[in-house]
């Protein structure tokens, strides 16, 4: 009782909030770190004080997905409102795209930014993959998908790199690989995987038995990895860099890295 007291006075000091546990995290094109936080914090470092930047919104909620490739216009998604903001450097908001309002649109599901700066968008009612511009424009735009290639659900996630783009279906196990210009190339059979994250060009997979892969877009199949470092075995999310596992510590949000093992 007494600990709990403490912890209740501590909380409602003045200046002596808990640091917010690291929940994800996402490197921009020069390795700068962004962290998503537990209480749904978007924040990076200001290099110039002594506070964050941060962007938090309480009317969405978590967002589902982001997006740093551009550290100019950053996009942050929260797929159940189909709203997409646009941040700065600074993470002060420089746009509000709601793509429910897009009348080319019919079920706004998964998206990623494409190798334009525009947008990819899977609409989830026609099966289409469709590529849209600055000003919301179709600029590319598939077949119907379930025709097609059979699909018997939408994509999960949608992943781009810079001559691919790629559908991952959690429940299937693969992925359907496309040109950037969206035609559809081939399948690629994907583990059994409890957790995956894409840091292009490179996706890895953790599977339940702690087992990794690798892939990126110019493989037919993935390459096993071998077991998770037991020294990652509680961090919250994990990244594939060139040499190793990029990993954040829950609350110091201090990049980690920890060197692939070296295959005899």
């Amino acid at each position: 009782m007494i600990v709990r007291w403490i912890l209740l006075l501590l909380l409602a000091w003045p200046g002596s909030r808990l640091p917010a546990q690291v929940v994800d995290f996402f490197l921009d094109p020069v390795g700068k770190p962004y962290y998503l936080l537990a209480d749904d914090r978007f924040v990076t470092a200001n290099r110039l004080g002594d506070t964050d930047y941060s962007w938090y919104d309480s009317s969405l909620g978590s967002p589902d997905y982001i997006d740093v490739t551009n550290p100019f216009q950053i996009l942050v998604y929260y797929r159940e409102y189909g709203t997409v903001v646009v941040l700065d450097r600074t993470l002060s908001e420089l746009d509000r795209i709601d793509l429910f309002a897009n009348e080319l649109l019919q079920q706004p599901g998964a998206i990623a930014r494409s190798y334009d700066d525009g947008m990819w968008v899977f609409d989830s009612w026609n099966y289409r993959l469709v590529r849209l511009d600055a000003e919301g424009r179709i600029n590319q735009q598939t077949n119907n998908l379930r025709l097609e290639l059979g699909l018997a659900s939408a994509p999960d996630a949608i992943f781009v790199d810079r001559n691919a783009v790629m559908l991952y279906f959690a429940g299937e196990g693969r992925l359907a690989v496309f040109t950037n210009y969206g035609q559809f190339r081939h399948w690629v059979a994907v583990p059994p995987t409890a957790r995956l994250s894409w840091n292009a060009p490179r996706l890895l997979g953790i599977g339940p038995d702690r087992e990794t892969w690798l892939w990126s877009p110019e493989l037919r199949q993935v390459a096993p990895v071998g077991p998770l470092p037991e020294t990652l075995s509680a961090a919250q999310r994990i990244l594939a860099g060139p040499k190793g596992f990029l990993s954040v510590g829950p609350t110091a949000r201090e990049l980690r890295a920890t060197a692939f093992e070296e295959k005899n």
